[in-house]
């Protein structure tokens, strides 16, 4: 989950006298002595009379002490800003120009704050409570059709433009982290089209909600917009790569790999992943072999090469390259098991083959034997697949001891295996 930061809001009160109900009238005087607990008590008074809660001094004045509050050590950690932002917007709908450049700068005030508490919410998990502050956000930003405070000085306008837009992010992603995609969608595509919110982790949140959604379509055309806006970016990079797997486009996979792989040549998982996609172009699932097959496989094993070069003690890397040359040795010992004639020319052949498959069987041990020792010194935490790759590469062990007639190191792999 990607944190947010909080902004700093400063503002500088300024309190107007006036005449008006006697609450009003003695809340306003407390104020201006900083007497807050004599003006919140004062104005309470005043909004709890039907004839003057509503009048446009008493939610000035309101607005003004809660705020002023807001400030203070004593009362803030109630929020008691919130009350007052309440009073401003009701003071909009009373009379939008009352005192408006105090109300205005009252608003932006609260607008900041409804954005800290989002910020703390989002940060801390709590989604929702997280949305409801950044929605008050908009809402003030937006009052007057996003007009009113278009005569605010422009540092102060683009400040609150960027605390909005990143507010609507906050919402987005609030919503994401929620699993709730319908909403989160349109909200992060808008996100992403603000020029001042957009950047990969939302392209991210998108393409992953259309993975979700199944909508490949979709999920793609983002990524190759996020492909281009931000060709560096190694997650967006791994999506498409993935939809090229998920998708058996394996000739458009490998072209992304060696692409990825000239900007990123010390990157093992990259090289990893350009060889088991030439070994999977080697061996499809359906059909014949592809005429070019030798090219691949030892494409493939360039691959495997590399990356074990990088990262020599990924043991999943080294049983993997160890896995190729056993499969090679296993193709070849079923064509010595396919002669059945009994000649020279057959025994030659015969002979022939099985050195070229003791030469695979050879070629395999040492990362199979890196691979067991790799997993053999966690054995014990092993977990799914590392543990069955490890059960597979001791009995891959196994097989290649005996046949080189090594019988004490096989019988040792066949007591490993059974303890498992």
């Amino acid at each position: 989950m990607k944190k947010v930061v909080l902004v700093a809001a400063t503002m500088a009160l300024t309190y107007t006298g006036m005449a008006q109900d006697k609450y009003v009238v003695s809340a306003n005087v407390a104020l201006g002595k900083q007497n807050l607990e004599e003006a919140k008590d004062n104005i309470d008074k005043a909004m709890a009379s039907p004839e003057s809660k509503d009048k446009p001094k008493t939610l000035f004045v309101k607005s003004q002490i809660y705020m002023a509050m807001q400030m203070n050590e004593k009362f803030k950690a109630s929020s008691p800003y919130k009350e007052g932002a309440q009073s401003l917007l009701k003071l909009i709908e009373v009379k939008p120009d009352y005192e408006k450049s105090t109300v205005d700068q009252l608003l932006v005030f609260s607008g900041y704050f409804f954005y800290n508490d989002g910020v703390k919410a989002y940060n801390d998990k709590k989604y929702a409570e997280a949305i409801d502050n950044m929605k008050n956000v908009i809402r003030i930003h937006d009052l007057g059709g996003g007009k009113r405070f278009e005569k605010y000085p422009p540092a102060d306008q683009k400040k609150f433009d960027t605390v909005a837009a990143e507010a609507n992010q906050t919402i987005a992603m609030s919503y994401q982290n929620l699993g709730k995609f319908e909403e989160a969608l349109p909200l992060l595509i808008a996100v992403k089209n603000n020029p001042i919110t957009r950047n990969p982790s939302i392209y991210e949140s998108i393409i992953y909600i259309y993975n979700n959604q199944k909508k490949t379509t979709e999920a793609y055309a983002m990524i190759q917009e996020a492909r281009k806006a931000y060709p560096d970016d190694v997650t967006i990079r791994n999506y498409e790569l993935n939809y090229f797997i998920s998708s058996g486009k394996q000739d458009d996979l490998v072209k992304k790999l060696e692409e990825a792989a000239a900007k990123d040549p010390e990157n093992a998982d990259i090289q990893f992943n350009i060889a088991t996609s030439y070994l999977s172009m080697a061996n499809p699932k359906t059909g014949p072999k592809p005429a070019n097959v030798a090219e691949l496989i030892s494409k493939a094993e360039g691959g495997f090469a590399k990356a074990v070069k990088i990262a020599p003690n990924n043991a999943s890397f080294n049983y993997n390259f160890g896995a190729l040359y056993f499969n090679q040795a296993t193709d070849v010992n079923e064509q010595m098991n396919a002669i059945t004639g009994t000649s020279d020319a057959d025994q030659k052949k015969y002979d022939d083959l099985k050195a070229k498959r003791d030469e695979y069987f050879s070629k395999s041990t040492p990362y199979f034997e890196k691979s067991y020792s790799i997993f053999g010194a966690s054995e014990k935490d092993l977990k799914d697949n590392d543990r069955l790759t490890y059960k597979n590469t001791i009995l891959a062990l196994k097989e290649i001891y005996s046949r080189q007639n090594k019988m004490d190191k096989a019988a040792e792999m066949k007591k490993k295996y059974e303890s498992l």
